[in-house]
């Protein structure tokens, strides 16, 4: 049971391809499940018609010239020099590489066994320990004062 002002999703789909319809997007397979829709739907047949007509009125009516130019506010890109930019991949990579270099490559260390007993050293027994790096990034700004007595952060 379907409340009032609620659609079925076959209504929201036609609804949907109505207005594709209008700019002429619709498959052939599309095109024939909605016409199929509005065959049987005096709603969605409602709609696609005041639809139409807003459109038509829309592309019909004549063209406005705005009564004051309309100027664009320039932006300038912001340039940054070759140089710097080098550097700063350069830097990126080298700590790229630094920090993957820890964690792959860490100190590793090889039980030599028991000396009292006579047992050698296994090679196959070695254990591998990773460096690990941690990152904290903490609040570093200071609170400035606002009149009032209140502050921003």
């Amino acid at each position: 049971m379907r409340l009032v002002g609620q659609m079925s999703s076959a209504c929201q789909i036609a609804r949907e391809r109505i207005s594709l319809d209008l700019y002429g997007e619709l498959s052939e397979f599309e095109q024939l499940a909605l016409n199929e829709h509005l065959a049987g739907c005096s709603g969605c047949r409602a709609h696609a018609a005041s639809v139409a007509r807003v459109s038509d009125r829309l592309r019909s009516a004549p063209l406005e010239q705005p009564e004051f130019p309309v100027v664009l506010p320039y932006r300038p890109r912001i340039r940054v020099p070759l140089r710097t930019a080098q550097a700063a991949a350069a830097a990126v990579a080298v700590a790229f590489i630094g920090f993957s270099a820890a964690g792959l490559t860490g100190a590793q260390s090889v039980s030599l066994g028991d000396q009292t007993s006579g047992r050698s050293v296994n090679p196959a027994a070695k254990q591998e320990t990773r460096a690990v790096v941690k990152f904290r990034i903490g609040q570093g700004t200071v609170p400035r004062p606002v009149r009032g007595g209140a502050s921003i952060v």
